[in-house]
């Protein structure tokens, strides 16, 4: 429907609250007092999937000699959508740029569908959502 509209979804929090970006690991969470320690807590625990699909993303950053943050928001820019990273520093914000001007192969996108597809845990939704 988006296609034939010629519309584009926007894709907001293209890298999962911080998650995506590879700075996280269940040894390595949000300081204390931070909402997102206990979310991160869930979703990276064993056998739901999301650590295979932060080592994907981590392989194929590798691959590209690219960043994590940098393949997830060209992931969500090779799905068609317009993402909207969010940044703290102009560091973060040249990183995300960086994930422009260039396109991950088909084969690369398949590979974070079918692991993204196995994640167990849902991201929480986002409380600013509308229908």
């Amino acid at each position: 429907a988006c296609e034939e509209a010629q519309c584009r979804l926007i894709s907001y929090s293209p890298l999962c609250l911080g998650l995506l970006t590879g700075k996280y690991t269940l040894d390595k969470l949000p300081r204390n007092g931070n909402p997102r320690r206990q979310l991160f807590r869930e979703l990276l625990a064993p056998g739901t999937g999301t650590q295979d699909l932060l080592n994907t993303i981590e392989a194929i950053a590798t691959e590209y000699g690219k960043t994590n943050s940098q393949v997830a928001i060209n992931w969500a820019l090779c799905k068609g959508t317009v993402p909207i990273p969010g940044c703290r520093t102009l560091q973060q914000a040249e990183e995300n740029i960086g994930a422009t001007g260039w396109r991950l192969k088909d084969d690369a996108v398949t590979e974070l569908e079918v692991k993204a597809a196995a994640v167990t845990k849902p991201m929480i939704q986002n409380i600013f959502q509308t229908r």
